[in-house]
């Protein structure tokens, strides 16, 4: 039951992580509507100052994906144990690779080009980054649950712990 938690929390913020990204980038919707806004300077300064640790983490897969080479030690893995570690590990920097991708998509837009996009080519791309990323997080999901299972309670509690600690302390998020 706890790693369903984690696993929800992971894709909740996840979600708000994208939606604070499309915002603060300027999108229609977002803090001043369209690509108007504060001019950026020392008001995105201060902002950046002013986050709370964690914050800037951007994506909590990739500060997941930050973890797993320190946590892997940590958890001290039995051979039994690491066909099913090296799927989570593999799904956990799928995952944040997928984030890579989209963000390099969105930045894509800014660039232009020859031609810029429609609206309908801009809508696909996106529903196609969240297909991807969907699947992904259910292969995640699986394969996390079926790792947890074969954790002993020391390992669970190291796994849970540094789990949520990537999430609100990241490594290399300041």
């Amino acid at each position: 039951m706890k790693l369903r938690t984690i696993v929800i929390l992971m894709a909740g913020i996840s979600i708000a992580s994208t939606i604070v990204d499309v915002t603060a980038q300027g999108y229609p919707g977002g803090v001043g509507g369209g690509r108007r806004g504060p001019p950026r300077g020392d008001a995105d300064k201060s902002r950046e100052t002013q986050r709370q640790p964690g914050a800037g983490a951007g994506d909590p897969f990739a500060a997941l994906e930050r973890e797993l080479p320190s946590l892997k030690v940590d958890l001290l893995m039995r051979e039994d144990q690491l066909d099913d570690w090296r799927a989570f590990e593999r799904d956990v920097r799928d995952m944040a690779e997928l984030e890579r991708a989209r963000r390099r998509h969105l930045m894509a837009l800014r660039d232009g080009g020859d031609k810029p996009p429609t609206a309908l080519t801009v809508i696909a791309s996106l529903t196609e980054d969240a297909r991807l990323r969907a699947e992904a997080a259910g292969d995640l999901k699986r394969h996390a649950e079926s790792l947890y299972g074969r954790l002993d309670e020391t390992q669970r509690h190291t796994f849970d712990r540094r789990t949520v600690q990537s999430q609100t302390d990241p490594l290399g998020a300041r």
